[in-house]
């Protein structure tokens, strides 16, 4: 657990920091980014973690995949795209633009923490038929830690814009670093949060998290070229994407 809160840490601070050290990645190279992450954790999710779960013993987890995607179709209206990619939200200010979109955020960095948190006692009941659920558990960190980097890069952009201070905005992005960790902590430290009596709680994380992951991914995937023309490099990289999940 705590390699994984090292590295969610890490990765939404270096991502963000890329920017407010004035780096900068062009456009093209961001949606060569956001594309591979996009097409590892949607490969990942069909070959390994849907699997998984609907082997799992958790009633309906079909519905908690549904309440994930749904989730993230309203954390995407106040986050105005974020997750995946968008910028544009540059055209718009304030304090309430600001929390808004901030608060999304934190929602859905709090649920892709969460299974880190899990137990030993958890995974043995989630993965009940598979020996291997530690190599999926850092095949999904690596996604994660992808998608998280090119996340905390458009929102430190954002940050910059609304709160016209680098010493702000690194602060806001410290704070959004430790949204995941936390999330992975309280999952843990509350037993799978046993106060909800919710059985199989990792099988109905992982459920809500693979729901947000398929709403990403295939916003990504799924965005049009301009003028519908075939991105070669994007669709080789989506290919790179997906063997690099099935490889590991």
């Amino acid at each position: 657990m705590f390699e994984a809160i090292v590295v969610l840490f890490f990765i939404a601070l270096i991502g963000g920091g890329v920017l407010l050290l004035g780096k900068t990645i062009s456009s093209a190279q961001m949606k060569l980014l956001l594309s591979f992450s996009a097409a590892y954790l949607l490969a990942l999710t069909f070959l390994h973690l849907l699997p998984e779960v609907m082997e799992g013993h958790a009633d309906g987890i079909g519905f908690y995949i549904l309440i994930g995607f749904l989730l993230q179709i309203v954390l995407d209206y106040f986050s105005q795209g974020i997750e995946h990619g968008h910028a544009h939200v540059h055209e718009q200010s304030g304090a309430r633009f600001y929390w808004m979109v901030t608060i999304s955020l934190w929602i859905h960095a709090f649920i892709e923490g969460m299974p880190f948190g899990a137990s030993e006692d958890m995974h043995a009941g989630h993965m009940h038929q598979h020996d291997h659920g530690h190599d999926h558990e850092h095949s999904l960190l690596v996604g994660i830690a992808f998608h998280k980097f090119t996340e905390s890069f458009v929102f430190a952009s954002l940050l910059l814009h609304l709160l016209k201070s680098k010493a702000k905005a690194w602060g806001a992005l410290i704070m959004f670093a430790m949204i995941a960790p936390i999330g992975a902590l309280i999952f843990h430290y509350t037993n799978g949060l046993a106060f909800l009596q919710l059985e199989h709680a990792l099988s109905v994380v992982m459920a809500l998290l693979i729901g947000i992951i398929l709403h990403v991914s295939t916003t990504i995937l799924f965005e049009s070229e301009e003028g519908h023309r075939f991105n070669r490099m994007k669709f080789l990289v989506i290919i790179i994407g997906m063997l690099c999940a099935a490889i590991l």
